[in-house]
């Protein structure tokens, strides 16, 4: 595999010199000011609780300001251009993450670890039920996170982390934030608040509330019709803490109304009501240190309704999952071993029922331990999971056992560098649409044809990193590759139904391999600021390995570069963002020219003895330059957005 290194240097060379320092070691920081001693974030979302250090697989953690200046309407219009993912963006209300190109039921995506409950995997024009507006934190795991998660996570993990169950006591007795944006020139504006308050020494209650309006978005060559949004989100939560272990409950519900651009616009009206449970007992037995169990509910409804007002089609999902882990320690040995549970019972109803009712279970069983051994660090970990998929109308069903084991070796040198390879075998079963499909699916514009005889696919991956995570210079490579069998997919037969154009499942070999890289360098401290560089670069290439075709919908090279300026009370960052053309185009898809965004943004602590209070003004796409996104099946119709100026505050206490 050859990668076109001349172009990533020429169109990014803010990254060069922080690359290199991170690659070639610490002389570039040799003239900056001493670095501040700092512990890297701990990803919650991994197997076990980890450093990026600790973990082979590429990572992202949004939090704080990072999170606030990428906040956007969509999940995946926030980590869209973030390492290593793109998005579905279909329209300005659905928007889904594709993590390595792959996405649908190759990736997770959760809230607060537990399934979101919604029907996003099936169609890119269905939403994600996780608001963005109550986002404490986002966590993104990239590669095989299948242990844990499932064979459905067998492309990555996005974990969506917000306060609807407290994890702590408030301080000072209560706690609360309050955000408002509002699009300069526009109508748009949106708004959060959220409040925690303390009943005695144990008890803690929560309470928020969202509301966001988009009215159609303008690309670079005029207004996108029919991409108008508003959502409506809401929680109650409560959390007792006691010397034995904890306990809480919340219930939430969602709204979202949202048009899909197109041939024939329509628009999507979803609802959701969801309970959640989070339990924890401390020290129960010698060597355990925790047992903890999260379970979560959800009632999901969406009607897709016509131009002339009716609705054309309802979905119906009720979903359950639970999980029970016991985090153990014997020794240098350090684990967790648990179960996992859950159901989805589907029902569409119209024109556009393509899938036929139909009621998946499935269950795990996982281990995974962890030993030390002075600067080496050794992962062993494996997962048996079984899925059953029942269609009652049809009297069919279908149950897949499937195996996942992973190894994975760090070595940490030279103080500050971790190296580490990590070996994966997967098994994913097939999902409920690709193997009972049979309909008109407007939203894509084709007829799916399932294929009940589909089998298990298997994966096959490998990893090596390198990270440097504390000093002036920062940063990480990774290189993977994936191999996969019977690897399942949907393609154009060429043939038509119902004027649609016929698309059916089917399985080959294929082999996804690419590179990740990040770097950061604090290169001087100025005047009260600390001045940095950062950088970023993907590629991923995913080819059918029987006919060495590319595979579709593969995103080409992404590249970032930024400066920041940080003060106390001051924040400034300047950043370009690049998406490179892609011309290696699988069959009945069209090449997509590139682009460079520039973006900006601005914060502000009017009062250095009230840090809580910012003040924020965003710029997006500052030169309004025209682009089109190569992963969605909207491209044509619907382009990116053109310059946007957001301002902004946001409170905290």
């Amino acid at each position: 595999m050859t990668f076109p290194v001349h172009r990533l240097l020429v169109t990014l060379p803010g990254f060069a010199l922080p690359a290199f320092a991170l690659l070639s070691g610490t002389a570039w920081a040799q003239t900056a000011a001493p670095a501040t001693a700092t512990l890297p974030p701990v990803l919650v979302t991994a197997p076990l609780p980890s450093q990026a250090d600790e973990l082979v697989e590429g990572s992202t953690i949004l939090d704080g300001d990072r999170l606030d200046r990428l906040r956007g309407a969509t999940l995946g219009e926030m980590l869209d251009h973030t390492p290593g993912v793109t998005a579905t963006a279909f329209g300005a209300g659905a928007s889904r993450p594709i993590i390595r190109g792959q996405g649908g039921p190759r990736v997770r995506v959760l809230q607060n670890g537990v399934d979101t409950f919604d029907a996003a995997q099936l169609s890119p024009d269905h939403a994600v039920v996780a608001p963005m507006g109550s986002a404490q934190r986002v966590e993104v795991l990239r590669g095989p996170a299948t242990l844990l998660y499932g064979s459905s996570a067998i492309g990555g993990v996005v974990n969506v982390i917000d306060g609807r169950i407290p994890d702590a006591m408030p301080k000072d007795g209560a706690s609360g934030s309050l955000r408002l944006q509002n699009s300069l020139g526009r109508s748009d504006h949106d708004g959060f608040a959220a409040v925690d308050s303390a009943i005695g020494n144990n008890l803690a209650l929560h309470a928020e509330g969202g509301l966001l309006n988009r009215e159609d978005y303008r690309s670079a060559s005029g207004t996108v019709d029919n991409t108008a949004m508003r959502s409506r989100n809401g929680a109650v939560g409560m959390a007792y803490f006691g010397d034995g272990g904890e306990a809480g409950l919340a219930v939430s519900r969602f709204h979202s109304y949202y048009g899909v651009p197109g041939a024939d616009p329509v628009h999507i009206g979803l609802r959701q009501t969801r309970l959640d449970g989070r339990f924890g007992i401390y020290d129960p037995l010698p060597n355990v240190s925790e047992i903890r169990a999260k379970f979560g509910y959800a009632d999901y409804k969406h009607d897709e309704i016509e131009p002339s007002g009716e609705v054309g089609t309802r979905f119906n999902l009720d979903s359950w999952e639970g999980r029970l882990e016991a985090l153990h320690k014997f020794g240098a040995v350090a684990g967790v071993i648990g179960w996992q549970g859950n159901q989805r019972d589907f029902t569409a109803l119209g024109e556009e029922a393509y899938l036929p009712q139909n009621v998946t279970d499935s269950h795990a069983l996982f281990v995974l331990e962890r030993y030390e051994i002075g600067p080496w660090q050794f992962a062993l970990g494996g997962r048996l999971e079984y899925q059953k998929v029942e269609v009652p109308s049809q009297n069919t069903e279908r149950d897949f056992t499937s195996g996942s084991v992973s190894a994975s070796a760090t070595y940490r040198f030279a103080g500050d560098y971790a190296a580490g390879l990590a070996l994966t075998r997967t098994e994913r079963a097939p999902s409920a649409e690709e193997l009972f499909s049979n309909g008109a699916h407007l939203a894509t514009q084709s007829f799916e044809i399932g294929n009940a005889a589909l089998g298990k696919e298997t994966a096959l991956h490998a990893e090596w990193s390198l990270r440097k995570t504390k000093g002036d210079v920062t940063g990480g490579l990774n290189i993977f590759n994936t191999r996969y069998s019977n690897y399942i997919f949907g393609s154009f037969t060429g043939a038509q139904q119902a004027g649609l154009d016929e698309l059916l499942y089917s399985q080959t070999d294929a082999d996804f391999r690419g590179i990740e890289i990040e770097a950061a360098w604090h290169f001087m401290d100025w005047a009260g600021f600390r001045l940095s560089l950062d950088g970023a670069m993907d590629y991923v290439r995913a080819q059918d390995r029987s006919n060495s075709r590319p595979l579709p919908l593969i995103p080409p090279i992404g590249l970032r570069a930024g400066f920041n300026a940080e003060s106390d009370r001051l924040g400034l960052r300047v950043e370009t963002v690049s998406r490179l053309e892609q011309d290696r185009t699988g069959a009945n898809e069209t090449a997509t020219s590139g682009y460079t965004l520039v973006n900006a943004s601005l914060s502000y602590r009017p009062f250095s003895d009230h840090p809580g209070l910012a003040l924020q003004l965003k710029g997006r796409n500052l030169t309004d330059v025209a682009g089109r996104n190569h992963t969605s099946l909207l491209k044509d119709s619907a382009p990116i957005r053109g310059r946007e100026m957001l301002a902004g505050m946001a409170i905290t206490f």
